[in-house]
């Protein structure tokens, strides 16, 4: 199929909504292979992601498996929220199983207060937590409790847990 249009809802409201240039549909296995996919999700006020507004996602390629309930988005994958925080990474796999998206390629992110890069990263897809690994460095500029700015803090660990809520 060709500039192929979607919409996912959940309890009669839309959670996310996409587009793809391409899409191969495999019905007896329930496999998908798009080209050009993109999607905009609009977390529940509810979770975690709540916080970030609706994020836009985009990839070249995208396949996904509906009976396995995996996924993949990959050559240059780009996310960009309506709070403002953006980034890229090659790859994004997701485990609908587990309800959770993974990556093992670098990731750079940037938002209000934070510039980071890291070889990987891990997400609960309800927003609970968001875990970089694999090295983590950047810069996290805090917020003081007046709401002014704190000089900004490099930052060079291991892995580090962003708390989303």
């Amino acid at each position: 199929m060709h500039e192929v249009a979607f919409a996912r809802l959940a309890e009669g409201r839309v959670t996310a909504r996409g587009t793809a240039t391409q899409l191969g549909y495999r019905r007896a296995g329930g496999r998908l292979d798009a080209q050009s996919p993109t999607a905009t999700l609009y977390p529940q006020p509810a979770t975690g992601y709540a916080m970030f507004g609706e994020v836009q996602l985009a990839a070249p390629h995208g396949e996904g498996d509906l009976a396995t309930k995996h996924g993949t988005a990959s050559g240059g994958v780009r996310f960009r929220t309506a709070r403002g925080d953006r980034g890229t990474t090659e790859r994004i796999l997701w485990d609908g199983l587990a309800d959770q998206l993974s990556g093992d390629r670098q990731v750079d992110a940037q938002g209000p207060g934070y510039l980071v890069r890291s070889r990987g990263f891990s997400a609960h897809a309800d927003g609970r937590d968001i875990t970089l690994t694999g090295g983590v460095s950047g810069t996290l500029q805090p917020e003081t409790t007046a709401g002014e700015r704190a000089p900004p803090r490099r930052v060079r660990s291991a892995s580090r847990k962003m708390r989303t809520h």
